[in-house]
Protein backbone atom coordinates (compact mmCIF):
# COMPACT_ATOMS: atom_id res chain seq x y z
CA UNK A 1 0.00 0.00 0.00
CA UNK A 2 1.32 3.43 -0.96
CA UNK A 3 1.84 5.63 2.08
CA UNK A 4 0.29 9.07 2.44
CA UNK A 5 3.79 10.56 2.62
CA UNK A 6 4.75 9.05 -0.76
CA UNK A 7 1.53 10.31 -2.33
CA UNK A 8 2.26 13.84 -1.10
CA UNK A 9 5.85 13.61 -2.34
CA UNK A 10 4.73 12.38 -5.80
CA UNK A 11 2.12 15.13 -5.97
CA UNK A 12 4.79 17.69 -5.06
CA UNK A 13 7.07 16.51 -7.86
CA UNK A 14 4.19 16.52 -10.34
CA UNK A 15 3.11 20.03 -9.40
CA UNK A 16 6.68 21.34 -9.59
CA UNK A 17 7.17 19.87 -13.08
CA UNK A 18 4.02 21.49 -14.45
CA UNK A 19 4.37 24.78 -12.59
CA UNK A 20 8.01 25.21 -13.67
CA UNK A 21 7.15 24.36 -17.26
CA UNK A 22 4.18 26.69 -17.62
CA UNK A 23 5.56 29.71 -15.80
CA UNK A 24 8.53 29.67 -18.18
CA UNK A 25 6.20 29.17 -21.15
CA UNK A 26 4.07 32.12 -20.04
CA UNK A 27 7.00 34.44 -19.36
CA UNK A 28 9.02 33.61 -22.46
CA UNK A 29 6.12 34.17 -24.85
CA UNK A 30 5.52 37.77 -23.70
CA UNK A 31 7.62 40.01 -25.90
CA UNK A 32 11.09 39.45 -27.30
CA UNK A 33 14.51 40.93 -27.93
CA UNK A 34 15.28 39.49 -31.40
CA UNK A 35 19.03 38.97 -31.25
CA UNK A 36 18.83 37.21 -27.85
CA UNK A 37 15.42 35.58 -28.05
CA UNK A 38 16.13 33.77 -31.34
CA UNK A 39 19.86 33.20 -30.85
CA UNK A 40 19.54 29.40 -31.18
CA UNK A 41 16.56 29.18 -33.54
CA UNK A 42 18.14 29.18 -37.00
CA UNK A 43 21.31 27.43 -35.86
CA UNK A 44 19.18 24.52 -34.59
CA UNK A 45 17.04 24.37 -37.73
CA UNK A 46 20.21 24.46 -39.87
CA UNK A 47 21.55 21.42 -38.02
CA UNK A 48 18.52 19.50 -39.28
CA UNK A 49 19.62 20.53 -42.79
CA UNK A 50 23.05 18.98 -42.11
CA UNK A 51 24.74 22.33 -41.50
CA UNK A 52 26.96 22.00 -38.46
CA UNK A 53 28.11 24.75 -36.09
CA UNK A 54 31.86 25.42 -36.39
CA UNK A 55 32.03 23.56 -39.72
CA UNK A 56 29.36 25.51 -41.65
CA UNK A 57 28.76 28.65 -39.60
CA UNK A 58 30.96 30.53 -37.16
CA UNK A 59 30.13 30.29 -33.48
CA UNK A 60 31.89 31.37 -30.31
CA UNK A 61 29.82 29.29 -27.87
CA UNK A 62 26.57 27.46 -27.36
CA UNK A 63 26.77 24.46 -29.69
CA UNK A 64 25.27 22.03 -27.16
CA UNK A 65 22.25 24.34 -26.81
CA UNK A 66 21.88 24.23 -30.60
CA UNK A 67 21.85 20.44 -30.63
CA UNK A 68 19.27 20.19 -27.83
CA UNK A 69 17.04 22.59 -29.75
CA UNK A 70 17.61 20.69 -33.01
CA UNK A 71 16.42 17.52 -31.25
CA UNK A 72 13.25 19.28 -30.05
CA UNK A 73 12.64 20.66 -33.55
CA UNK A 74 13.03 17.16 -34.96
CA UNK A 75 10.44 15.74 -32.53
CA UNK A 76 7.92 18.59 -32.34
CA UNK A 77 8.49 20.55 -35.55
CA UNK A 78 10.25 23.83 -36.28
CA UNK A 79 8.07 26.48 -34.65
CA UNK A 80 7.80 28.78 -31.67
CA UNK A 81 6.12 26.21 -29.43
CA UNK A 82 9.04 23.79 -29.85
CA UNK A 83 11.44 26.64 -29.15
CA UNK A 84 9.80 27.90 -25.96
CA UNK A 85 9.47 24.29 -24.83
CA UNK A 86 13.27 24.11 -24.53
CA UNK A 87 13.60 26.59 -21.66
CA UNK A 88 10.46 25.21 -20.02
CA UNK A 89 11.84 21.66 -19.94
CA UNK A 90 15.16 22.86 -18.50
CA UNK A 91 13.28 24.86 -15.86
CA UNK A 92 11.32 21.76 -14.85
CA UNK A 93 14.45 19.60 -14.66
CA UNK A 94 16.49 21.97 -12.51
CA UNK A 95 13.51 22.67 -10.23
CA UNK A 96 12.94 18.95 -9.64
CA UNK A 97 16.69 18.49 -9.00
CA UNK A 98 16.59 21.31 -6.46
CA UNK A 99 13.59 19.81 -4.66
CA UNK A 100 15.31 16.41 -4.69
CA UNK A 101 18.50 17.78 -3.11
CA UNK A 102 16.43 19.56 -0.44
CA UNK A 103 14.47 16.45 0.48
CA UNK A 104 17.63 14.31 0.46
CA UNK A 105 19.00 16.64 3.12
CA UNK A 106 15.87 16.19 5.25
CA UNK A 107 14.67 19.75 4.88
CA UNK A 108 11.01 19.98 5.89
CA UNK A 109 9.06 18.99 2.78
CA UNK A 110 6.75 21.98 2.96
CA UNK A 111 9.72 24.36 3.15
CA UNK A 112 11.52 22.43 0.41
CA UNK A 113 8.43 22.74 -1.78
CA UNK A 114 8.08 26.49 -1.19
CA UNK A 115 11.76 27.15 -1.84
CA UNK A 116 11.62 25.04 -5.01
CA UNK A 117 8.68 27.11 -6.26
CA UNK A 118 10.72 30.26 -5.58
CA UNK A 119 13.65 28.74 -7.45
CA UNK A 120 11.50 27.88 -10.48
CA UNK A 121 10.20 31.46 -10.66
CA UNK A 122 13.71 32.95 -10.51
CA UNK A 123 15.48 30.43 -12.77
CA UNK A 124 14.83 30.06 -16.51
CA UNK A 125 11.76 32.38 -16.77
CA UNK A 126 14.05 35.44 -16.70
CA UNK A 127 14.78 34.56 -20.33
CA UNK A 128 12.14 31.99 -21.23
CA UNK A 129 13.83 31.05 -24.48
CA UNK A 130 17.13 29.13 -24.74
CA UNK A 131 20.02 31.32 -23.59
CA UNK A 132 23.59 30.07 -23.39
CA UNK A 133 24.61 31.76 -20.11
CA UNK A 134 21.63 30.16 -18.40
CA UNK A 135 22.31 26.72 -19.84
CA UNK A 136 25.94 26.94 -18.77
CA UNK A 137 24.94 27.97 -15.24
CA UNK A 138 22.14 25.42 -14.80
CA UNK A 139 24.04 22.42 -16.16
CA UNK A 140 26.86 23.45 -13.81
CA UNK A 141 24.32 23.65 -10.98
CA UNK A 142 23.24 20.07 -11.71
CA UNK A 143 26.94 19.10 -11.69
CA UNK A 144 27.39 20.67 -8.26
CA UNK A 145 24.27 18.90 -6.99
CA UNK A 146 25.85 15.65 -8.20
CA UNK A 147 29.10 16.50 -6.40
CA UNK A 148 27.15 17.19 -3.22
CA UNK A 149 25.37 13.84 -3.65
CA UNK A 150 28.75 12.17 -4.23
CA UNK A 151 30.09 13.55 -0.96
CA UNK A 152 26.90 12.62 0.89
CA UNK A 153 26.65 9.03 -0.36
CA UNK A 154 30.20 8.33 -1.63
CA UNK A 155 28.65 7.48 -4.98
CA UNK A 156 31.43 7.75 -7.56
CA UNK A 157 29.00 7.36 -10.47
CA UNK A 158 27.58 10.74 -9.51
CA UNK A 159 31.07 12.27 -9.49
CA UNK A 160 31.71 10.86 -12.97
CA UNK A 161 28.35 12.25 -14.17
CA UNK A 162 29.16 15.63 -12.61
CA UNK A 163 32.35 15.99 -14.67
CA UNK A 164 30.51 15.07 -17.88
CA UNK A 165 27.84 17.63 -16.99
CA UNK A 166 30.49 20.32 -16.51
CA UNK A 167 31.87 19.47 -19.94
CA UNK A 168 28.41 19.91 -21.49
CA UNK A 169 28.02 23.20 -19.58
CA UNK A 170 31.32 24.39 -21.09
CA UNK A 171 30.01 23.63 -24.58
CA UNK A 172 26.94 25.71 -23.77
CA UNK A 173 29.15 28.65 -22.88
CA UNK A 174 32.77 28.69 -21.77
CA UNK A 175 32.00 31.02 -18.89
CA UNK A 176 30.60 30.66 -16.30
CA UNK A 177 31.31 26.92 -16.81
CA UNK A 178 35.08 27.46 -16.75
CA UNK A 179 34.85 29.02 -13.29
CA UNK A 180 32.84 26.05 -12.05
CA UNK A 181 35.31 23.61 -13.61
CA UNK A 182 38.19 25.29 -11.81
CA UNK A 183 36.21 25.33 -8.55
CA UNK A 184 35.25 21.67 -8.93
CA UNK A 185 38.86 20.69 -9.69
CA UNK A 186 40.17 22.49 -6.61
CA UNK A 187 37.45 20.95 -4.46
CA UNK A 188 38.15 17.42 -5.71
CA UNK A 189 41.86 17.84 -4.99
CA UNK A 190 41.02 19.18 -1.52
CA UNK A 191 38.52 16.37 -0.87
CA UNK A 192 40.96 13.68 -2.04
CA UNK A 193 43.56 15.06 0.33
CA UNK A 194 40.98 15.29 3.12
CA UNK A 195 39.85 11.66 2.83
CA UNK A 196 43.39 10.49 1.97
CA UNK A 197 42.39 8.80 -1.27
CA UNK A 198 43.18 9.62 -4.89
CA UNK A 199 40.08 7.80 -6.12
CA UNK A 200 38.06 11.04 -6.63
CA UNK A 201 40.88 12.41 -8.80
CA UNK A 202 41.12 9.20 -10.82
CA UNK A 203 37.34 9.08 -11.40
CA UNK A 204 37.31 12.76 -12.40
CA UNK A 205 40.17 12.29 -14.87
CA UNK A 206 38.41 9.23 -16.31
CA UNK A 207 35.30 11.30 -16.88
CA UNK A 208 37.34 14.14 -18.38
CA UNK A 209 39.07 11.89 -20.93
CA UNK A 210 35.77 10.15 -21.70
CA UNK A 211 34.28 13.54 -22.52
CA UNK A 212 37.25 14.37 -24.75
CA UNK A 213 36.63 11.09 -26.52
CA UNK A 214 33.02 12.08 -27.18
CA UNK A 215 34.20 15.39 -28.68
CA UNK A 216 36.68 13.64 -30.99
CA UNK A 217 33.97 11.21 -32.14
CA UNK A 218 31.70 14.18 -32.90
CA UNK A 219 34.44 15.89 -34.91
CA UNK A 220 35.12 12.69 -36.87
CA UNK A 221 31.51 11.92 -37.81
CA UNK A 222 30.62 15.53 -38.70
CA UNK A 223 33.92 16.11 -40.54
CA UNK A 224 34.58 19.16 -38.40
CA UNK A 225 38.13 20.44 -38.12
CA UNK A 226 39.71 20.29 -34.66
CA UNK A 227 41.60 23.47 -35.53
CA UNK A 228 38.32 25.26 -36.33
CA UNK A 229 36.88 24.12 -32.99
CA UNK A 230 39.93 25.39 -31.13
CA UNK A 231 39.84 28.71 -33.00
CA UNK A 232 36.11 29.36 -32.56
CA UNK A 233 35.58 28.08 -29.02
CA UNK A 234 38.94 28.72 -27.36
CA UNK A 235 41.32 31.12 -29.12
CA UNK A 236 39.05 33.81 -30.53
CA UNK A 237 36.75 34.13 -27.45
CA UNK A 238 39.73 34.78 -25.19
CA UNK A 239 40.55 37.93 -27.19
CA UNK A 240 37.34 39.78 -26.35
CA UNK A 241 37.11 38.13 -22.92
CA UNK A 242 40.44 39.65 -21.89
CA UNK A 243 39.35 43.08 -23.17
CA UNK A 244 36.16 42.89 -21.11
CA UNK A 245 38.09 42.24 -17.91
CA UNK A 246 40.59 45.02 -18.65
CA UNK A 247 37.91 47.59 -19.47
CA UNK A 248 35.64 46.84 -16.51
CA UNK A 249 35.59 49.24 -13.56
CA UNK A 250 34.63 47.76 -10.22
CA UNK A 251 32.52 49.84 -7.84
CA UNK A 252 30.28 49.44 -4.82
CA UNK A 253 27.16 49.11 -6.97
CA UNK A 254 28.26 46.40 -9.39
CA UNK A 255 30.20 44.39 -6.79
CA UNK A 256 27.89 44.52 -3.80
CA UNK A 257 24.60 46.43 -4.18
CA UNK A 258 23.46 44.53 -7.28
CA UNK A 259 23.85 41.27 -5.33
CA UNK A 260 23.07 42.47 -1.80
CA UNK A 261 20.37 39.87 -1.13
CA UNK A 262 22.61 37.05 -2.33
CA UNK A 263 25.47 38.28 -0.15
CA UNK A 264 23.08 38.65 2.79
CA UNK A 265 21.94 35.03 2.39
CA UNK A 266 25.56 33.85 2.10
CA UNK A 267 26.47 35.84 5.22
CA UNK A 268 23.62 34.41 7.31
CA UNK A 269 24.26 30.84 6.11
CA UNK A 270 27.97 31.25 6.85
CA UNK A 271 27.18 32.57 10.31
CA UNK A 272 24.98 29.57 11.14
CA UNK A 273 27.57 27.17 9.75
CA UNK A 274 30.44 28.74 11.76
CA UNK A 275 28.37 28.65 14.95
CA UNK A 276 27.70 24.96 14.38
CA UNK A 277 31.38 24.37 13.68
CA UNK A 278 32.51 26.15 16.84
CA UNK A 279 29.87 24.46 19.01
CA UNK A 280 30.55 21.10 17.34
CA UNK A 281 26.92 20.79 16.28
CA UNK A 282 27.79 19.24 12.91
CA UNK A 283 26.53 15.70 12.41
CA UNK A 284 29.42 14.86 10.09
CA UNK A 285 32.11 17.52 10.16
CA UNK A 286 33.99 16.30 7.08
CA UNK A 287 30.93 16.17 4.87
CA UNK A 288 29.25 19.34 6.10
CA UNK A 289 32.41 21.39 5.59
CA UNK A 290 32.46 20.02 2.05
CA UNK A 291 28.83 21.02 1.47
CA UNK A 292 29.60 24.52 2.67
CA UNK A 293 32.66 24.85 0.43
CA UNK A 294 30.69 23.64 -2.62
CA UNK A 295 27.86 26.10 -2.00
CA UNK A 296 30.19 29.05 -1.45
CA UNK A 297 32.40 28.33 -4.47
CA UNK A 298 29.37 27.88 -6.74
CA UNK A 299 27.78 31.12 -5.52
CA UNK A 300 30.93 33.22 -5.73
CA UNK A 301 31.77 31.82 -9.17
CA UNK A 302 28.36 32.91 -10.44
CA UNK A 303 28.69 36.34 -8.86
CA UNK A 304 32.16 36.75 -10.39
CA UNK A 305 30.79 35.80 -13.81
CA UNK A 306 27.84 38.14 -13.48
CA UNK A 307 30.05 41.08 -12.45
CA UNK A 308 32.16 40.74 -15.58
CA UNK A 309 29.35 40.27 -18.11
CA UNK A 310 27.24 43.01 -19.61
CA UNK A 311 24.12 40.86 -19.57
CA UNK A 312 21.20 41.48 -17.28
CA UNK A 313 21.49 39.80 -13.89
CA UNK A 314 20.04 36.29 -13.85
CA UNK A 315 21.56 34.68 -10.75
CA UNK A 316 18.96 35.46 -8.08
CA UNK A 317 17.94 31.79 -8.21
CA UNK A 318 20.89 31.25 -5.84
CA UNK A 319 18.86 32.74 -2.98
CA UNK A 320 16.35 29.83 -2.61
CA UNK A 321 19.21 27.30 -2.88
CA UNK A 322 21.26 29.00 -0.17
CA UNK A 323 18.10 29.43 1.92
CA UNK A 324 17.46 25.70 1.72
CA UNK A 325 20.92 24.83 2.94
CA UNK A 326 20.68 27.56 5.56
CA UNK A 327 17.70 25.60 6.94
CA UNK A 328 19.80 22.43 6.77
CA UNK A 329 22.62 23.97 8.82
CA UNK A 330 20.08 25.55 11.16
CA UNK A 331 18.59 22.14 11.89
CA UNK A 332 21.48 21.25 14.22
CA UNK A 333 21.35 24.59 16.02
CA UNK A 334 19.86 24.49 19.52
CA UNK A 335 18.66 28.13 19.53
CA UNK A 336 15.18 28.47 21.06
CA UNK A 337 14.23 31.03 18.38
CA UNK A 338 15.02 28.61 15.55
CA UNK A 339 11.34 28.20 14.60
CA UNK A 340 10.85 31.96 14.20
CA UNK A 341 14.11 32.29 12.29
CA UNK A 342 13.02 29.52 9.92
CA UNK A 343 9.72 31.31 9.25
CA UNK A 344 11.62 34.54 8.61
CA UNK A 345 13.90 32.81 6.06
CA UNK A 346 10.93 31.41 4.14
CA UNK A 347 9.12 34.76 4.15
CA UNK A 348 12.31 36.56 3.08
CA UNK A 349 12.71 34.17 0.14
CA UNK A 350 9.06 34.58 -0.91
CA UNK A 351 9.31 38.40 -0.81
CA UNK A 352 12.57 38.43 -2.81
CA UNK A 353 11.05 36.02 -5.33
CA UNK A 354 8.04 38.29 -5.81
CA UNK A 355 10.30 41.33 -6.21
CA UNK A 356 12.40 39.79 -8.96
CA UNK A 357 9.40 38.05 -10.53
CA UNK A 358 7.89 41.46 -11.19
CA UNK A 359 11.15 42.91 -12.51
CA UNK A 360 12.28 40.04 -14.73
CA UNK A 361 9.21 37.92 -15.52
CA UNK A 362 6.48 40.53 -15.75
CA UNK A 363 8.55 43.52 -16.91
CA UNK A 364 10.93 41.26 -18.93
CA UNK A 365 14.03 43.24 -17.95
CA UNK A 366 16.46 40.52 -19.05
CA UNK A 367 15.39 41.04 -22.68
CA UNK A 368 15.41 44.85 -22.45
CA UNK A 369 11.60 45.18 -22.31
CA UNK A 370 11.35 47.16 -19.08
CA UNK A 371 10.49 50.36 -20.95
CA UNK A 372 8.14 48.61 -23.38
CA UNK A 373 4.43 48.25 -22.73
CA UNK A 374 4.03 44.48 -23.04
CA UNK A 375 0.25 44.92 -22.93
CA UNK A 376 0.55 46.25 -26.49
CA UNK A 377 1.97 42.95 -27.72
CA UNK A 378 0.03 41.20 -30.47
CA UNK A 379 -0.27 37.82 -32.15
CA UNK A 380 1.69 37.31 -35.36
CA UNK A 381 -0.83 37.45 -38.21
CA UNK A 382 1.12 35.42 -40.79
CA UNK A 383 2.34 31.82 -40.60
CA UNK A 384 0.17 31.42 -37.51
CA UNK A 385 1.24 27.83 -36.88
CA UNK A 386 4.91 28.87 -36.87
CA UNK A 387 4.50 31.74 -34.39
CA UNK A 388 1.59 30.27 -32.41
CA UNK A 389 1.62 31.40 -28.77
CA UNK A 390 4.06 34.29 -29.22
CA UNK A 391 2.90 37.75 -28.15
CA UNK A 392 5.02 39.99 -30.38
CA UNK A 393 6.56 43.25 -29.20
CA UNK A 394 10.20 44.33 -29.18
CA UNK A 395 12.14 47.23 -27.63
CA UNK A 396 12.94 48.68 -31.08
CA UNK A 397 9.39 49.33 -32.30
CA UNK A 398 6.60 51.08 -30.44
CA UNK A 399 4.21 49.71 -33.06
CA UNK A 400 4.44 45.90 -33.29
CA UNK A 401 2.02 45.86 -36.27
CA UNK A 402 4.45 47.96 -38.30
CA UNK A 403 7.38 45.72 -37.38
CA UNK A 404 5.50 42.55 -38.27
CA UNK A 405 4.37 44.06 -41.57
CA UNK A 406 8.00 44.78 -42.49
CA UNK A 407 9.03 41.22 -41.56
CA UNK A 408 6.10 39.71 -43.48
CA UNK A 409 6.94 41.68 -46.65
CA UNK A 410 10.57 40.60 -46.50
CA UNK A 411 9.55 36.98 -45.87
CA UNK A 412 7.12 36.94 -48.82
CA UNK A 413 9.72 38.48 -51.10
CA UNK A 414 12.42 35.95 -50.17
CA UNK A 415 10.06 32.97 -50.22
CA UNK A 416 9.24 33.62 -53.89
CA UNK A 417 12.87 33.66 -55.00
CA UNK A 418 14.37 30.56 -56.55
CA UNK A 419 17.99 31.67 -56.52
CA UNK A 420 20.39 30.98 -53.63
CA UNK A 421 20.30 33.73 -51.03
CA UNK A 422 22.22 34.39 -47.88
CA UNK A 423 20.33 36.30 -45.18
CA UNK A 424 22.16 38.34 -42.56
CA UNK A 425 19.74 39.59 -39.92
CA UNK A 426 19.24 40.05 -36.21
CA UNK A 427 15.98 38.15 -36.70
CA UNK A 428 17.56 34.70 -36.75
CA UNK A 429 14.46 32.63 -37.48
CA UNK A 430 14.27 32.86 -41.28
CA UNK A 431 15.87 29.49 -41.92
CA UNK A 432 13.07 27.86 -39.95
CA UNK A 433 10.37 30.14 -41.32
CA UNK A 434 11.41 29.59 -44.96
CA UNK A 435 12.29 25.94 -44.40
CA UNK A 436 15.57 26.46 -46.23
CA UNK A 437 19.07 27.50 -45.26
CA UNK A 438 19.95 31.17 -44.91
CA UNK A 439 23.66 30.31 -45.33
CA UNK A 440 24.61 33.00 -42.80
CA UNK A 441 28.38 32.70 -42.16
CA UNK A 442 27.94 33.46 -38.45
CA UNK A 443 25.21 32.30 -36.08
CA UNK A 444 24.67 35.88 -34.90
CA UNK A 445 25.95 39.33 -35.81
CA UNK A 446 26.52 41.19 -32.56
CA UNK A 447 29.78 42.88 -31.52
CA UNK A 448 31.54 39.70 -30.41
CA UNK A 449 30.15 37.04 -32.77
CA UNK A 450 33.10 36.88 -35.15
CA UNK A 451 36.47 38.61 -35.83
CA UNK A 452 36.30 42.16 -37.20
CA UNK A 453 38.82 43.93 -39.46
CA UNK A 454 41.02 45.03 -36.55
CA UNK A 455 41.14 41.54 -35.01
CA UNK A 456 44.25 39.43 -35.37
CA UNK A 457 41.88 36.59 -36.30
CA UNK A 458 40.35 38.55 -39.17
CA UNK A 459 41.95 36.33 -41.82
CA UNK A 460 40.43 33.22 -40.23
CA UNK A 461 36.91 34.56 -40.50
CA UNK A 462 37.55 36.19 -43.88
CA UNK A 463 38.54 32.80 -45.36
CA UNK A 464 35.54 31.18 -43.63
CA UNK A 465 33.21 33.83 -45.13
CA UNK A 466 34.70 33.43 -48.60
CA UNK A 467 34.41 29.62 -48.58
CA UNK A 468 30.78 29.94 -47.46
CA UNK A 469 29.89 31.99 -50.54
CA UNK A 470 31.89 29.77 -52.93
CA UNK A 471 30.77 26.38 -51.59
CA UNK A 472 27.09 27.34 -51.39
CA UNK A 473 27.10 29.17 -54.76
CA UNK A 474 25.46 32.24 -53.24
CA UNK A 475 23.69 34.52 -55.75
CA UNK A 476 22.63 37.33 -53.39
CA UNK A 477 23.17 38.46 -49.85
CA UNK A 478 20.25 40.19 -48.13
CA UNK A 479 20.90 42.33 -45.07
CA UNK A 480 17.67 42.81 -43.16
CA UNK A 481 17.62 44.77 -39.92
CA UNK A 482 14.45 46.71 -39.05
CA UNK A 483 14.92 49.02 -36.10
CA UNK A 484 18.63 49.53 -36.75
CA UNK A 485 20.03 52.24 -39.01
CA UNK A 486 22.47 51.14 -41.67
CA UNK A 487 25.80 52.89 -41.23
CA UNK A 488 28.97 52.54 -43.23
CA UNK A 489 30.70 51.14 -40.17
CA UNK A 490 28.22 48.37 -39.40
CA UNK A 491 27.83 47.41 -43.06
CA UNK A 492 31.60 47.09 -43.31
CA UNK A 493 31.64 44.95 -40.17
CA UNK A 494 28.90 42.69 -41.49
CA UNK A 495 30.00 42.21 -45.10
CA UNK A 496 32.04 44.79 -47.00
CA UNK A 497 35.27 44.17 -45.08
CA UNK A 498 35.16 40.59 -46.37
CA UNK A 499 34.39 41.16 -50.06
CA UNK A 500 36.40 43.11 -52.68
CA UNK A 501 34.39 45.85 -54.39
CA UNK A 502 34.59 44.14 -57.78
CA UNK A 503 32.70 41.11 -56.39
CA UNK A 504 29.31 42.71 -55.75
CA UNK A 505 26.66 45.28 -56.61
CA UNK A 506 24.55 46.94 -53.92
CA UNK A 507 20.83 47.67 -54.22
CA UNK A 508 18.83 49.49 -51.57
CA UNK A 509 15.49 47.66 -51.39
CA UNK A 510 14.15 49.92 -48.63
CA UNK A 511 15.39 51.55 -45.43
CA UNK A 512 15.54 48.15 -43.73
CA UNK A 513 16.87 45.94 -46.49
CA UNK A 514 19.94 45.87 -48.70
CA UNK A 515 20.57 43.40 -51.49
CA UNK A 516 24.16 42.55 -52.39
CA UNK A 517 24.32 40.82 -55.76
CA UNK A 518 27.37 38.57 -56.00
CA UNK A 519 29.38 38.99 -59.20
CA UNK A 520 31.96 36.72 -60.75
CA UNK A 521 35.44 37.72 -59.65
CA UNK A 522 38.81 36.08 -59.12
CA UNK A 523 38.45 36.33 -55.35
CA UNK A 524 35.39 34.07 -55.40
CA UNK A 525 36.79 31.42 -57.68
CA UNK A 526 36.83 27.99 -56.10
CA UNK A 527 40.27 27.05 -54.83
CA UNK A 528 41.41 23.74 -56.27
Amino acid sequence: MISKQNIILSASYTFLVFFSFFINHWTGSRGLFPIDTFVHFDSASRILKNEMPIRDFWVVHGIFVDFIQAFLFKIFGINWQSYIMHGSIINSIITVCTFKIFTDFKIDKMYAFILSICFSVLAYPVSGTPFLDLHSAYLSLIAFYLIIAFVKNEDYIKLFAAIIMLGLAFFCKQVPAAYFIISAFLFIVYYSFYIRSIKPIIISLSAFFSFLGIILIYLFFTRTSLLDLIMQLFIFPTSFGAERYNDYTLNLNNVFLDFKFIFLTILVMSGIFIINLVKKNLENKKKEISYYIILITFSLSLIFHQIYTKNQIFIFFIIPILSGFLLYFLRNNKNKYKKYFTTFIILFCIIITFKYHVRFNEMRKFHELSNTNINHSIKVNFNNSFFKGLKWITPNFNNPKKELKIIEEFYLNISKREDINMIISRYTFFSGLLDRSTYAPSRTFDDISYPRLNSKYYDNYNNFFRKNIINNKIDNIFIFNPGFKFTKSNLNDVIFNYLPENCYNVEDINEYTKKIEIKKCDYLKKVK
